[in-house]
């Protein structure tokens, strides 16, 4: 999402025009955009979401843009972040977004390229070398027990014999009701873990200057619901501007994006 939005911004597309198709996202539109693909490197081939994005931005080469940008995927191959920097910015953007198991991997560079995410959540040292003096880091990632984790009832061996179904309530006697999660809640949970704990090493060995971190606690985000995140969102940016203004204002005008 971050080389979506990064990249509409730096090629002139209005922010308002990028969340109105967000927000006009349903059950029906999604399952369009993650339609099975064949072969079976990933659930979806991603060319949906590469026809929406270029119907917005066309043809345009990142060189090209107005504010310098990079879009961060990762290397399948090395295992290592590979900013995007130069070539077609749909083609940038698709490839940056290649959740593992979720969207195809990209050929791009003579490199078999992943979700930038994997390796560089909070990409601050992308936008440094692009030339920034003042970087505002946006950390999106959705802490792992916030996510909603659920799956088929364990049932008790005296369940099992009566095929009587327990409740699934919590309890002060038996504690949390066992249940078994899906292979997918599984592998995204790993995921939302495994990224979490790379994000929080990075911001820790890079700080952005300043860093927003929208509270999406009381309603995670999701592909087909995003109305709550994109309030989320803007409540933490509004509230960080003070902040930004302190920084913008001992050095020159943020003009780069990453």
């Amino acid at each position: 999402m971050g080389a979506q939005v990064g990249g509409m911004y730096a090629a002139g597309v209005p922010l308002d025009d990028l969340a109105s198709i967000w927000r006009s996202m349903n059950v029906g539109k999604v399952a369009k955009t993650l339609r099975p693909t064949i072969p079976w490197s990933g659930w979806s081939s991603g060319s949906q979401i590469a026809r929406t994005v270029r119907s917005l931005v066309g043809e345009q080469q990142i060189e090209d843009l107005e504010i310098p940008f990079a879009a961060v995927a990762t290397d399948l191959q090395s295992g290592k972040p590979y900013p995007i920097t130069r070539g077609s910015l749909v083609e940038a953007i698709r490839a940056s977004l290649s959740v593992p198991g979720l969207f195809t991997p990209v050929w791009k560079d003579e490199r078999l390229l992943i979700d930038g995410g994997v390796t560089d959540p909070v990409p601050v040292s992308v936008a440094r070398q692009l030339g920034a003096d003042v970087v505002v880091g946006v950390d999106v990632l959705v802490c792992p027990e916030e996510s909603s984790l659920g799956g088929i009832p364990a049932l008790e061996p005296r369940e099992r014999i009566l095929g009587i179904l327990g409740g699934t309530s919590d309890t002060a006697d038996d504690g949390p009701r066992r249940f078994y999660p899906s292979v997918f809640s599984v592998l995204f949970q790993m995921s939302t873990v495994f990224q979490k704990q790379v994000s929080l090493l990075q911001l820790a060995l890079q700080p952005p200057d300043v860093l927003i971190r929208p509270d999406f606690s009381p309603n995670p985000p999701n592909y087909s619901d995003v109305k709550q995140a994109i309030e989320a969102g803007e409540q933490a940016a509004l509230a960080a501007i003070p902040e930004i203004l302190r920084v913008l204002g001992r050095g020159p005008e943020l003009r780069s994006t990453a």
